[in-house]
């Protein structure tokens, strides 16, 4: 007999108001497949460790998820990938996944798949600005620009954000994408702030969740965070605290991964 189940992997969050988008992404894979059992799992030790620590919430990795749910019997499962862009964190994830794809007898499962992240195909970067231009479109105009915050990340992958501000530059030249530890840099935006001749910055996060990165990194009253030293140029700022996953469009994209990934009968 198959048991089939599906687990969300995320890289987590200790900030109660980011929670919301983790839950959002939860409860809408939940609806899609309501006759599955859904799992979640962090990606970030040190997360999970404080949340254990500091909150008593205990959430495994995706080592002990996936170990755990072929222990209680499921043969077949899909690990729903939350991240955007296939970098470092979901680098590791796919390395999790080969592993235990590489089981055979009864420790292994029958079937184990991987979804792509959400920035994977070119139809992707332009699904994601549309999102973009219908959720934030109207906080542009020729004096005013919105400036998102990405991650970013040392691997080759972080090239997508580049790539991302290409698309939008085609359609939507009033969208500047930033990263906190990639490229393009915080100095990268203020050059095409400058470049624009925009007087306003509407900055919004380029993250599944509106964690520590959204609250301190970017909008934060510390002196290097991206709102003070915008502000300290001249323009005028203002800052949206919601993370790319709170957004039910956002979700409906992560149901489109997961059924693509699992394909017909799962």
């Amino acid at each position: 007999m198959s048991k089939k189940g599906v687990l969300m992997v995320s890289f987590g969050t200790t900030v109660p108001s980011g929670q919301r988008a983790i839950d959002n992404l939860f409860a809408t894979l939940k609806s899609a497949c309501p006759d599955k059992e859904i799992r979640l799992a962090y990606t970030s030790n040190i997360i999970r460790r404080k949340l254990a620590k500091e909150e008593s919430k205990m959430i495994d990795s995706p080592m002990i998820a996936l170990s755990k749910m072929r222990d209680e019997g499921f043969t077949d499962v899909v690990v729903v990938s939350t991240h955007i862009i296939p970098g470092e964190e979901y680098g590791d994830l796919e390395e999790i996944v080969r592993a235990f794809q590489s089981v055979r007898g009864k420790y292994g499962f029958d079937r184990l798949v991987l979804s792509e992240p959400l920035l994977y195909h070119e139809e992707d970067f332009e699904a994601m600005a549309g999102f973009l231009d219908r959720t934030y479109g109207d906080k542009v105009d020729e004096d005013s620009v919105v400036v998102l915050m990405g991650h970013g990340t040392p691997d080759f992958a972080n090239a997508a954000y580049g790539h991302l501000q290409t698309v939008l530059e085609s359609s939507l030249p009033g969208f500047i994408v930033g990263t906190v530890e990639g490229a393009p840099a915080l100095d990268d935006v203020l050059l095409r702030l400058k470049a624009k001749g925009a007087r306003k910055a509407t900055l919004a996060p380029f993250m599944i969740v509106a964690g520590d990165h959204a609250t301190n990194d970017m909008a934060g009253p510390e002196d290097d965070s991206w709102v003070t030293v915008i502000k300290g140029d001249g323009y005028r700022v203002s800052s949206v605290l919601k993370g790319l996953g709170e957004y039910d469009e956002i979700a409906a994209m992560l149901v489109r991964k997961y059924r693509a990934a699992a394909g017909d009968g799962f």
